[in-house]
């Protein structure tokens, strides 16, 4: 009879380890899975397009309390002007952007490039041989590299904008890629130092969302895989 409430009296305590075990495997799967908090992406592919940038808030149709139909002609109005003043207003931050850099407008090779795009403003930053943006086959930013991107972050800074910031390489023969470190290593490199670099000047590091390193597969339209202007950075800039 000792025996048997002997095995009855350990049978628990093999149910209870199990029990044990089993959240303790739960937890290490849920620490694992768990987001990192301002996770910054770095991408070394082509599966976002360069068009992509940060998403604008919604537009409202109609104030609070105000009912509007998606179709009606009132909400259809108002998104025209919402839509048409937030273009103005991507504008108006781009000149003042290019005013800041003092960038000639007969100058040929133009070291910046600001476009209005459907949702954001694009802007490009080549590194002409003339005006490098940052030194040769390295991440490491020029005199003038510092001066736009601390440009780049006041003007974020005072319009609340959001970043995507693109790195791209021009094609190099194979003689000049080390298989340790290349194009891909390399643009991902100088997206990675700007971005430090705009955190430096007081950007919050959840504005800028996301950093890529593109290489050689994104050429200019129009240009040669091998045209020096493919040795760019792009950035998205987006109100948040």
């Amino acid at each position: 009879m000792a025996k048997k409430d002997e095995h009855h009296g350990g049978a628990w305590k093999v149910a209870y380890a199990d029990f044990v075990t089993a959240m303790m495997a739960l937890f290490i799967v849920l620490w694992i899975i768990a987001p990192e908090p301002n996770d910054v992406k770095v991408v070394y592919d082509d599966a976002v397009s360069e068009e992509e940038g940060p998403p604008p808030d919604p537009i409202q149709g109609g104030q609070p309390g105000e009912k509007t139909t998606p179709g009606s002609k009132d909400a259809e109005g108002k998104g025209m002007r919402s839509a048409s003043d937030k273009k103005k207003n991507l504008e108006q931050i781009g000149d003042e952007l290019l005013k800041m850099l003092n960038i000639p407008e007969i100058e040929t090779e133009k070291p910046v490039d600001v476009k209005v795009m459907n949702q954001s403003l694009k802007v490009t930053l080549f590194d002409r041989a003339k005006k490098p943006f940052f030194e040769k086959n390295s991440a490491k930013l020029t005199e003038w590299g510092e001066f736009v991107l601390k440009s780049l972050a006041y003007v974020a800074n005072k319009h609340g904008m959001s970043l995507l910031l693109d790195g791209h390489t021009a094609t190099v023969t194979k003689a000049a890629v080390f298989a340790e470190y290349g194009p891909w290593e390399l643009s991902a490199d100088r997206a990675a130092a700007s971005r430090r670099r705009l955190l430096s000047h007081e950007m919050k590091p959840d504005q800028i969302i996301k950093i890529s390193g593109y290489a050689d597969t994104r050429p200019l339209d129009g240009s040669a895989v091998t045209a020096p202007e493919n040795q760019r950075l792009t950035v998205h800039m987006g109100v948040k």
